[in-house]
C-alpha cells in the first residue's frame, strides 16, 4: 500500500490503458525499443525504480506499472532519470538525454511528429492531415501511448544537439553553432572537429568533440 501512494505522490496518469506488447513490433514513438528498468529520482530525495520509456511524440517519460502505462505529471519536481545507465533531466517540460556532464552540459533531444493519410478529395486524390491535427488525434485516444500506433500513423523522428550554458539552450548541432557557444575555442573547434572527422548527426561524434573542448 504505501509503494502505491509513493508513486502515486509524484506520478499522474495522463491516459492509463493495458496492454501487451506484441514480440517484434518497434516502438517508433519510443526512445528504447522496449520499456526498460529506470530510476526516477525526485528533487524531494525520493526515488522509485520503474519500466521506463521516453516518448518523442508527447515529449513524456512514460511508465508501466501492472500492465498500465502513465507519463510524469509534473518534470519539474524530477531531478533526475536513469535508463539502461543513460541520465536524462527535465527542461521545459520535456526530457532530454544528458551526453556530456559538467558546467555546460550536452544534452541530446529527442522528439517527433506524426501524419496520417488523409480523406478523398475526389479525382483519386487524397490529401494528408496536418501534424497538429494528427497529433491531437493520436491523444483523443491515448493512441500516442500505444505500444503499436495505429495503422496509418508515421512518425518522424527529429534530433537536436544542445548546449546548456548559463541556464538557456544553445544549438551544438554544426562546427558554426558550437563556435557560437564557445566563441573563444573557435579555432579549436575547427581543428578537432578535422582531426577527429566529426560527423555531427552521429551522438558519439558530438559528444567526444564537446568532451575535447570542455577539457
Amino acid at each position: 500500500m504505501k509503494k502505491y501512494f509513493f508513486i502515486a505522490a509524484f506520478f499522474f496518469a495522463n491516459v492509463t490503458f493495458a496492454q501487451h506488447q506484441t514480440p517484434g513490433v518497434k516502438l517508433v514513438q519510443y526512445v528504447f525499443n522496449e520499456f526498460t528498468p529506470g530510476t526516477v529520482k525526485m528533487k524531494s530525495g525520493e526515488t522509485s525504480q520503474q519500466l521506463l520509456n521516453y516518448n518523442i511524440i508527447t515529449n513524456e517519460m512514460v511508465f508501466e506499472n501492472n500492465g498500465s502505462y502513465a507519463a510524469i505529471a509534473d518534470p519539474k519536481n524530477v531531478d533526475t532519470v536513469y535508463i539502461a545507465s543513460i541520465k536524462f533531466i527535465p527542461l521545459n517540460n520535456k526530457f532530454y538525454e544528458v551526453l556530456v556532464k559538467g558546467n555546460t552540459p550536452l544534452l541530446y533531444e529527442s522528439t517527433a511528429s506524426v501524419s496520417e493519410p488523409g480523406a478523398s478529395i475526389g479525382y483519386g486524390g487524397t490529401s494528408t492531415t496536418t501534424a497538429s491535427s494528427s497529433y491531437q488525434s493520436l491523444l483523443r485516444d491515448g493512441g500516442a501511448y500505444s505500444l503499436k500506433l495505429p495503422d496509418g500513423f508515421k512518425v518522424i523522428a527529429k534530433h537536436q544537439f544542445l548546449i546548456l550554458k548559463g541556464g538557456k539552450l544553445e544549438k551544438a548541432g554544426s562546427e558554426k553553432q558550437l563556435s557560437k557557444v564557445f566563441p573563444d575555442k573557435k579555432e579549436m573547434i575547427n581543428n578537432l572537429s578535422k582531426k577527429y572527422h566529426t560527423d555531427f548527426s552521429k551522438p558519439e561524434d558530438v559528444a567526444r568533440l564537446v568532451k575535447q573542448i570542455e577539457q
